[in-house]
């Protein structure tokens, strides 16, 4: 995620309820217009965006960039609720999506449910107060990443050589560990915390 970019536009923020989408595969449009911000409260998913594979848990949130993707489908095993906000910004906040687990679940939780009823609620200056409480959220996800961010730097090599290469031949933990220049176990870990999956599950849901 960038560190600096300008909220030039809210479109709608909604509450998605647990009953809204069956549980099964969902195929989203490739078109997106607005950047989406998601925090998922409840309910479990695997994302397939473009060449990501993305778990989404409670107390995850999801960001999807706007532009045209290859693929978004979404595999519903388990109802949940979430609040989704459309937006846009004058500079790419990340040019792949992503999803973070975030350790100050209630807090960023709280944002996202006072941004949602500020934004329904259309009192005088709910615009500018949504616009606000968009650009906290933003500063707590910031606060509340920078470990996994550099998580995910140590691991960067391995994931490089399995997008390149997954179609084409398997690895090994080992050899994944070894390009990062770390024990199995500690990749394993570092890849889990990252994904929500290991390195195995990974690479087979790629090929599927």
């Amino acid at each position: 995620m960038e560190e600096k970019f300008v909220i030039t536009e809210i479109s709608r923020g909604v509450m998605v309820g647990k009953e809204e989408y069956p549980k099964g595969t969902i195929s989203f449009s490739h078109t997106l217009k607005y950047n989406e911000l998601i925090f998922h409260f409840s309910g479990q998913a695997t994302v397939f965006f473009d060449d990501l594979i993305l778990e989404t848990k409670p107390n995850t949130i999801r960001f999807l960039p706007e532009g045209t993707t290859k693929r978004y489908d979404v595999d519903l095993y388990e109802q949940g609720e979430c609040i989704d906000v459309f937006f846009s910004a004058d500079r790419p906040v990340s040019r792949q999506a992503f999803v973070i687990k975030v350790s100050q679940n209630e807090k960023l939780g709280a944002l996202f449910k006072k941004l949602f009823s500020t934004w329904v609620s259309k009192k005088e200056g709910y615009y500018f107060e949504s616009v606000s409480l968009l650009y906290r959220i933003f500063a707590e996800m910031q606060k509340d990443t920078a470990k996994p961010n550099r998580h995910k730097l140590k691991i960067a090599p391995a994931m490089d050589m399995i997008h390149s290469d997954f179609l084409k031949r398997d690895f090994s933990l080992s050899e994944l560990a070894a390009i990062c220049k770390m024990g199995e176990s500690y990749f394993q870990k570092l890849f889990k915390e990252i994904y929500g999956i290991s390195p195995k599950k990974y690479i087979i849901q790629l090929k599927i």
